[in-house]
């Protein structure tokens, strides 16, 4: 079941794909040279295609470029890669722009059509002066001096993008690629929720909102600041299946997240991977009810001086809203591996209702000076936690992850967090963090992955309920079965991978010894699993073949 699911992962990834590669074929209405900095769109009809020439270029603006819900303007490279290297303050800008797609067009060689290797002076991409209605996918940013990519347009004292008078729409950022940014990987609405004071006009003004956030399938590494950061985003905000990688490199106070959940946003975060950042995995400042879960989130602050205590960095730390408005959290099926300090830090002072349901945390660097506060810390004055099923712990190998030590923390049927979940009734999660079903056969498991195992809803048998031995002849494997109950029962032997190799449908007959006989050439020498399933128990058994001449 796990290469199932991997391949569906993979299916989504080619569909996305497949629609790139759908906007190169169309032909284009526009294109623009490599020798064009600056492009108005004034003259583009809804529904066009603007190429942009594959080869090096410098930066690229792009303005007043007009589609619609319906048809939409695609921006896609044509004839190779498109690729900028600029001393620039931006790589490509989008002022003015609504209901515009900018997609790379993909290739087996090239997943990334469009490549912004360096910006000397400023940012990969901006979209900017009220842009709106905006998708970026398949687009490769490294090696910029400020964000990777900024959404958002500062109030200025024509005060036209002020929250009164400006909202923007439907931004998309999805299946990118940023790595070696030197602050923000993703810089999402203004950080500046509360006001933002424009000295030219000695005023301070509301920026505006963002509604409509979707930010998934993107893979973020090694960014100064925090990886993705998100805030003025108050309706439909989402953020999952993106991978962050070695976040807040420059360890910049207050500016260390692999994703930030910022002031005036009520997002959903799910089905992310945060692995050794130096800040917190991810910071919560957002208001209403907000969901996080099925992240893993492994090492989080490790390497944020790691000998000094007085440095705290969190799996998931929960603050206040900066405006003070009330939150609701419902922080269920992460799993978190080692974090610096705590795994769960909870210290907003507005809030109620919580639930933190069916989470794994092992390891958390507090846990020798705090003890079991290490897991789950609430440091507000308030009430209001419903808190279930969470496996803390010590003891890592107890919880019988697939291979930690290549950082697969997949669960084995025999783990303890299998089938152990709480059933949250309308906030159960229906999938885990790779979109398998949940739960399967009969129970939840905790953490952020169900184990697809079959026999991972089955108990164990008692010894002498089911005995299973084996031995190895001159020609082949016997496998002796005795079982207390008379009825069918599936025998399967499967490698040290999981993969079943052998299944077979036999009858036992109680108390009477049954020998089944593997032939030899079926078997090479090798470790494996013998497994033995009749009703709902189970044996399992682990042998190794070695013939001798």
């Amino acid at each position: 079941m796990m290469f199932r699911a991997l391949a569906v992962g993979l299916l989504v990834i080619s569909m996305f794909g497949y629609g790139s590669r759908l906007a190169a074929q169309k032909a284009c209405n526009h294109t623009i040279s490599l020798a064009t900095n600056v492009f108005d769109g004034s003259n583009v009809a809804p529904g066009d295609t603007i190429c942009l020439t594959g080869g090096q270029r410098d930066y690229l603006l792009l303005r007043n470029i007009a589609g619609t819900q319906t048809l939409p303007v695609v921006i896609v490279n044509r004839g190779g890669t498109a690729i900028i290297n600029t001393s620039h303050f931006y790589g490509i800008k989008l002022s003015n722009c609504r209901h515009v797609k900018l997609i790379g067009s993909t290739s087996s060689t090239q997943p990334y059509g469009i490549r912004i290797v360096r910006v000397g002076n400023g940012g990969g991409i901006s979209v900017d002066d009220l842009s709106t209605n905006v998708e970026l996918a398949y687009i490769e940013i490294s090696n910029t001096a400020l964000a990777g990519i900024y959404a958002k347009t500062d109030p200025d004292c024509s005060f036209v993008a002020t929250r009164d008078k400006f909202t923007m729409f439907n931004l998309v950022i999805r299946n990118c690629y940023l790595h070696d940014i030197e602050d923000e990987g993703l810089y999402i609405g203004s950080s500046k929720f509360t006001g933002q004071y424009l000295p030219t006009c000695d005023t301070t003004v509301l920026p505006h909102f963002i509604h409509g956030v979707q930010i998934f399938n993107n893979i973020i590494e090694r960014t100064g600041w925090d990886g993705i950061q998100v805030a003025s985003s108050p309706v439909d905000c989402k953020i999952y299946n993106n991978i962050v990688r070695n976040d807040s490199y420059r360890e910049t106070q207050f500016q260390m997240s692999g994703i930030l959940i910022g002031g005036g946003s009520k997002c959903d975060c799910y089905n992310n991977q945060i692995f050794d950042g130096k800040g917190d995995g991810i910071d919560a400042f957002g208001f209403g009810t907000q969901k996080i879960y099925n992240n893993l989130i492994v090492r989080a602050g490790k390497t944020y001086f790691p000998n000094d205590p007085s440095y705290p960095r969190h799996g998931i730390f929960v603050g206040n809203s900066p405006d003070g408005a009330a939150a609701v959290y419902h922080i269920m099926h992460n799993t978190i591996i080692a974090a610096k300090s705590t795994g769960i830090r909870f210290a907003n002072n507005n809030t109620a209702n919580n639930l933190i349901f069916n989470n794994i945390i092992t390891n958390p660097g507090d846990f020798t000076t705090i003890g079991n506060n290490a897991y789950f810390q609430n440091t507000s004055s308030s009430v209001g936690f419903n808190i279930r099923n969470n496996y803390f712990t010590e003891l890592i190998d107890t919880l019988r992850f697939r291979n930690p030590l290549a950082d697969n923390y997949d669960l084995l049927p025999n783990s303890t967090a299998v089938n152990k979940g709480f059933n949250a009734g309308l906030n159960a999660v229906a999938f885990d963090l790779l979109n398998r079903p949940r739960p399967h056969n009969l129970g939840y498991d905790i953490g952020a992955f169900e184990c697809q195992d079959p026999n991972a809803s089955l108990t164990e048998s008692p010894d002498d309920a089911l005995k299973l031995s084996c031995s190895i002849t001159e020609i082949g494997t016997l496998v002796r079965i005795q079982s207390k109950a008379t009825g069918p029962a599936l025998l399967s032997i499967s490698d040290i991978s999981g993969k079943v190799l052998i299944s077979r449908d036999i009858w036992l007959n109680a108390g009477i010894s049954h020998e089944i006989l593997i032939d030899k050439p079926a078997l090479r020498p090798a470790f494996y699993l013998v497994n033995l399933r009749q009703g709902n128990l189970t044996k399992t058994l682990r042998f190794q073949v070695i013939y001798r001449l």
